[in-house]
C-alpha cells in the first residue's frame, strides 16, 4: 500500500530528477519563545517513507524553539512539478557517527559555515559587519584541515510527520489536486479539500 510519505519522497525523488532547483529546499517552521512564528530555508538531506532528515546546528534558534514546545511544520514548493506540500509531527534530533559522515559529504563552503559557528560565533548572533564576517570566515579557511572533524553541535533532525498536505496545481482552472493526510494509530487517513 502507498502510504502519503512513499508518494511525497516519489515526488521529491520526480523533483530531483527534472531539475528543479528548488528540490532539496524547503522552509521550516517554529514557534519562538514569544509565540511568534519563525522561518528558515532548510536543506533537505533525505526525504522517504521513514520521514524527512535535515543536517542542523543543535545550537541554532531553530533547534531551541523546538526543544522549547515541540511545534515545527515544514512547508515546500516543487515549481517543476506544480506541488506544494505542507507536514507536521515529531522529531528526533541525532548525533551519530553516520550524521558526521554525512557531514563530511556536504559542499565545503557549507562546512566552512559549520565550524564558524563552533570556533567563532554562534549561528544567528549579530555581527558588527559584513566586513567582519568576511574577514573571520578568510581566516579559519586558511587554517582549514581537509581531515578536519564535524562540529559537535552537527545533527541529524528527523521529521516524522503525522499530518502531510499536498496539493497539485491545476493553473488551467484553479481547481488544484489538494489532500490532507493524517495518521493515527500507525493508519493514514486521507481528507480531501477544496482548494
Amino acid at each position: 500500500m502507498t502510504t502519503p510519505m512513499t508518494r511525497l519522497g516519489a515526488l521529491y525523488r520526480a523533483a530531483i530528477a527534472q531539475g528543479d532547483p528548488c528540490a532539496h529546499f524547503a522552509t521550516l517552521i517554529t514557534v519562538d519563545e514569544e509565540g511568534q512564528p519563525a522561518s528558515r530555508i532548510v536543506t533537505l538531506r533525505r526525504l522517504d517513507e521513514n520521514g524527512i532528515a535535515l543536517l542542523v546546528n543543535a545550537d541554532s534558534p531553530k533547534i531551541r524553539h523546538w526543544q522549547a514546545n515541540g511545534k515545527w511544520e515544514l512547508s515546500g514548493f516543487w515549481p517543476a512539478l506544480m506541488v506544494q506540500y505542507r507536514v507536521r509531527g515529531a522529531a528526533e534530533l541525532a548525533q551519530t557517527e553516520a550524521v558526521r559522515q554525512d557531514w563530511q559529504s556536504k559542499p565545503r563552503a557549507s562546512r566552512l559555515a559549520d565550524l564558524y559557528h563552533q570556533r567563532v560565533r554562534p549561528q544567528s548572533s549579530a555581527l558588527p559587519s559584513r566586513q567582519t564576517l568576511l574577514c573571520e570566515l578568510a581566516e579559519l579557511e586558511a587554517a582549514w584541515q581537509d581531515d578536519v572533524a564535524a562540529p559537535p553541535a552537527v545533527s541529524r533532525l528527523l521529521l516524522k510527520p503525522d499530518m502531510l498536505e499536498i496539493s497539485q496545481a491545476s493553473p488551467s482552472d484553479r481547481l488544484h489536486d489538494r489532500s490532507r493526510h493524517q495518521l493515527r494509530d500507525g493508519v493514514w487517513t486521507e481528507t480531501l479539500l477544496v482548494p
